[in-house]
């Protein structure tokens, strides 16, 4: 609304004040229309609030009932020092023991010395080929993949022949080694198993004749031949090209660490862990929710009631408290709650509004039968499980037409009504307080006329008394 900027002529009537003191009063309707705006909007978003809280409910309830959730497996292993692993979904349950005989490695080559910063000599190419190598280590069979021929030339040193081989995208790097006795080029493959040797041939003479391993001679020295991981599961002889064994018991990968001097006992069950921290965040998505609604909602008797909780008398909210709370102290057709697997209603730490606590020992011997468990929180197929139940509950909650989804829309329909009211009597307060201003700007300059008016006459009369 604009101010008011016309003050009194003439007559020292103050119409300024008059005018901004009588509108001052006009306003109040408007001043609660707009308080009332603000509490509205107070509301709106302390149901955005529990709108957030309930999905987030949701989302800890689903993944605490998915098949997923229920089929993931974990390995367990008797020395995570030597074995360590992972499993699938479809991995079935089992115990094995595991010997682990020798590792999966790659092919290593070293040259002979070569004074520091010595050049090959000569020009020349160097060739590499992946493939096998017999157990004698002479004959030799190429894989699949095509030879890379390098171009060597003459000034090249050890180093830029290390560099050229590292950078060939082979498959195999290079690298020099400054000995006491002079540097040294070590070649090795990045990739581990017995089809994964390789080959390196050399031409051109100079120092490149130093710089072969091939079946026509071998001037390097071969310090570890590449081969495969050898171990046995429950006695039987297997192999895998990398230490990473994949679906050699299926749905499982076997990461193989070290040799072992006696059997490794491995175990594939219920991944447990993942189980009790969906439990974990279960609990702490009610808690979140359940004391956001009471928080909103609270009636504090040593408050004024212009401070009172933003949601205080709004049933809704407490329906939903109440529906909650009543859901996850509910049993099955057999008995059994959330009580038995250490889930439990009480009063946390003095607080008045009671938590939903969680018995981890209570958890973890109930984890000790997974069947068990999944009936409960998520059902059998034919009983709908605790969890489900308060799943589906929130999700009907937070719905387009659900209780928070109706509410939020009748708030928001009862604001627009708001603004509409505050624009219309703001125009008339503009009006009003433009109309009063006229008013009394006549009113101050018919005064001040009068008083011109009293002036002259004081002065007539005056001149009269004279004469």
């Amino acid at each position: 609304m604009a101010g008011i900027s016309s003050p009194g002529v003439g007559s020292g009537l103050n119409v300024q004040e008059i005018v901004s003191q009588m509108m001052s009063l006009e306003r109040r309707p408007l001043q609660l229309l707009q308080a009332k705006a603000s509490g509205i909007d107070t509301k709106i978003s302390s149901f955005g609030q529990i709108k957030s809280a309930m999905s987030a409910l949701h989302e800890a309830a689903r993944n605490l009932t998915s098949v997923d959730t229920w089929r993931s497996k974990q390995i367990t292993t008797g020395d995570k020092t030597a074995v360590t692993g992972a499993a699938t979904s479809t991995a079935a349950a089992a115990n094995f023991s595991l010997e682990v005989q020798s590792l999966a490695r790659g092919q290593s080559l070293a040259s002979g010395t070569f004074a520091s910063g010595a050049t090959m000599g000569a020009a020349g190419q160097i060739t590499l080929q992946k493939g096998r190598w017999d157990a004698s280590g002479t004959g030799f069979t190429a894989g699949s993949s095509s030879p890379v021929t390098l171009s060597i030339s003459a000034t090249d040193t050890l180093s830029d022949v290390a560099a050229k081989i590292t950078q060939s995208g082979s498959g195999i790097t290079a690298v020099v080694v400054k000995g006491a006795q002079g540097d040294q080029l070590l070649v090795r493959g990045n990739e581990t198993g017995t089809e994964n040797g390789f080959s390196m041939s050399a031409s051109g003479g100079g120092a490149l004749s130093g710089l072969a391993y091939d079946q026509n001679g071998q001037t390097m020295t071969r310090t570890a031949a590449a081969a495969n991981a050898e171990f046995t599961i429950d006695g039987l002889a297997v192999t895998s090209a990398t230490n990473t064994a994949q679906d050699v018991v299926p749905g499982v990968t076997l990461n193989l660490l070290k040799t072992t001097t006696a059997p490794v006992e491995v175990s594939v069950g219920t991944d447990k862990d993942a189980l009790k921290d969906k439990v974990k965040a279960f609990q702490e998505a009610f808690n979140k929710l359940n004391s956001l609604l009471g928080s909103l909602s609270a009636y504090d008797a040593g408050k004024e009631s212009g401070e009172q909780a933003p949601l205080l008398g709004e049933s809704v909210v407490r329906s939903l408290q109440n529906t909650l709370r009543g859901m996850v102290q509910q049993t099955l057709g057999d008995g059994s709650s959330l009580t038995s697997i250490g889930l439990e209603m009480k009063l946390d730490g003095g607080m008045r509004n009671p938590s939903l606590m969680l018995d981890t020992k209570k958890l973890d011997a109930a984890l000790s039968d997974p069947v068990k468990l999944e009936n409960l929180l998520a059902g059998d197929g034919a009983t709908e499980g605790l969890i489900s139940r308060v799943r589906d509950f929130a999700f009907a909650a937070n719905s387009v037409d659900g209780d928070l989804s109706t509410r939020t829309k009748g708030l928001e329909s009862t604001k627009k009504s708001n603004q509409s009211a505050i624009e219309a009597m703001d125009t008339r307060l503009q009006q009003r307080q433009a109309n009063m201003l006229k008013q009394y700007q006549a009113l101050d300059a018919k005064m001040a006329g009068m008083s011109s008016l009293g002036s002259f006459i004081s002065a007539q009369v005056g001149q009269w008394n004279k004469g």
